[in-house]
């Protein structure tokens, strides 16, 4: 069969770049998913009343390009209660984190470290190294004390990754680019508090109606017939007029969008491409979800909790599902969803069920400061992993795309960023490409 596009892969990543080229009237593509439902890794869990996101729990909204291809989706989403309140646990307390620079006066970390953080915008050091870790960036730039703290939180909190190995410029490149712009981000902070229009609305925590696996739905309905689950891809290779993918099915395309993380493009094409792709790093994580009555599992409101440096736990955070999203947990009902292992663990996925509900149950005992007795439990082993944007990330990024050439696109959460915000700019991204390819 001859298409114009061929899409690998049925999860949130393949299926946006689908719509989206649909959207943008190139209508003659095919999406291939090996499984029989489309969402991949972000497909909801439904039992017992309760509704359980493995993957991605929330959509940042208004955020440019996820908006729009949502818009395109006609997906229906409801904003988030209370989801800006949220807590660290560190130096055995659950301390309340403010959603303004009052955050800087929670007790986080001594004053004397306070004091140095305020003291950034007078920091002329520069980097050794081009790319820097986020441990050494945010402890240049903040000192060793809140910024290790910061830096240990934002990547267990995005990654479940360990901060002396994750690249600032490819995991968060706002910070460095703060840096960049104005010497300290700080001041670029600050700056771009002025700058900011007095009608710009600041996106907040949104969540899809029906679940993740009722957006991945709706992308795959609005595909129709190109939406191609239960078909199996063996091989990528570029033929004489284009690319030849085998599998269940033979298909002959112009452009192929592989939307598989890193470690599952591998097993697809050949050569450097694959060995290239095999080099990339994945934390692979636990999540559990624990539901019951309130009264057996008393949750906060608020959003979440995440552990810091100190805390000694298996778990790395605690996102409080019912208190935000109700509509994930029966009436009188708590749903919490704990993510544990990571980076830093990377044995905890290998413990069987009961060391894991045990150890899960003692740390959120311990995190929160009550005696969870659930009557809901769901365990969820991610053994390929979280992707890890280490330090050479973003030279490994750009060695792909030189092995890829022309009319091969990769996409994903193991390239340009693990959001679905980040997902969605990808597909924009890898939409206008083709496009601009195909009209010369």
């Amino acid at each position: 069969m001859k298409t114009r596009v061929t899409v690998v892969g049925g999860g949130l990543a393949g299926l946006f770049t689908a719509s989206e080229l649909l959207a943008a009237g190139i209508d003659d593509i095919v999406l291939l998913d090996r499984d029989s439902e489309p969402g991949g890794v972000a497909r909801t869990i439904r039992r017992d009343g309760y509704e359980l996101e493995p993957a991605a729990t929330t959509l940042l909204l208004p955020k440019p390009h996820l908006t729009e291809v949502l818009d395109h989706l006609g997906a229906e989403v409801a904003a988030s209660i209370d989801g800006a309140t949220r807590y660290l646990y560190t130096r055995g307390r659950l301390i309340t984190l403010p959603s303004s620079p009052k955050a800087l006066l929670a007790p986080v970390v001594p004053w004397s470290a306070k004091l140095r953080a305020v003291a950034e915008p007078l920091v002329r050091t520069r980097a050794s190294s081009p790319d820097e870790s986020l441990d050494d960036f945010m402890r240049r730039r903040l000192g060793s004390g809140l910024g290790a703290t910061l830096a240990w939180v934002a990547a267990s909190g995005v990654f479940a990754g360990d901060p002396k190995r994750l690249s600032a410029r490819a995991a968060f490149p706002a910070f460095p680019a703060m840096e960049d712009a104005a010497g300290s981000i700080v001041r670029s902070g600050l700056q771009r508090l002025k700058s900011r229009s007095p009608g710009s609305v600041r996106p907040t925590a949104h969540i899809p109606v029906g679940g993740m696996s009722a957006l991945a739905g709706k992308a795959a309905a609005l595909l129709g017939d190109r939406y191609r689950p239960g078909t199996v891809v063996e091989s990528v290779r570029r033929s004489e007029h284009g690319w030849t993918i085998t599998g269940t099915d033979e298909f002959e395309s112009d452009h192929v969008v592989i939307a598989l993380r890193p470690s599952d493009a591998a097993t697809v094409v050949e050569g450097d491409l694959k060995a290239q792709l095999e080099r990339a790093a994945s934390a692979p994580v636990v999540v559990v979800g624990l539901g019951g009555p309130k009264e057996r599992l008393p949750l906060p409101s608020g959003f979440g909790v995440l552990t810091g440096p100190d805390a000694g736990t298996a778990v790395l955070g605690i996102l409080f599902e019912s208190s935000y999203a109700p509509s994930r947990a029966p009436d009188g009902h708590s749903l919490a969803k704990v993510i544990a292992g990571g980076a830093t663990r990377p044995d905890v996925v290998e413990w069987d069920d009961e060391r894991i509900i045990n150890q899960v149950g003692n740390d959120v005992s311990r995190i929160l400061g009550i005696e969870p007795d659930p009557s809901f439990v769901e365990i969820v082993r991610h053994r390929a992993g979280i992707p890890q944007y280490e330090v050479g990330h973003n030279a490994w990024l750009a060695e792909l795309d030189r092995l890829s050439g022309p009319n091969l696109h990769l996409t994903g959460w193991g390239y340009r960023g693990v959001g679905v915000g980040h997902i969605a700019a990808d597909a924009v991204r890898i939409t206008t490409q083709i496009a601009t390819e195909t009209s010369t």
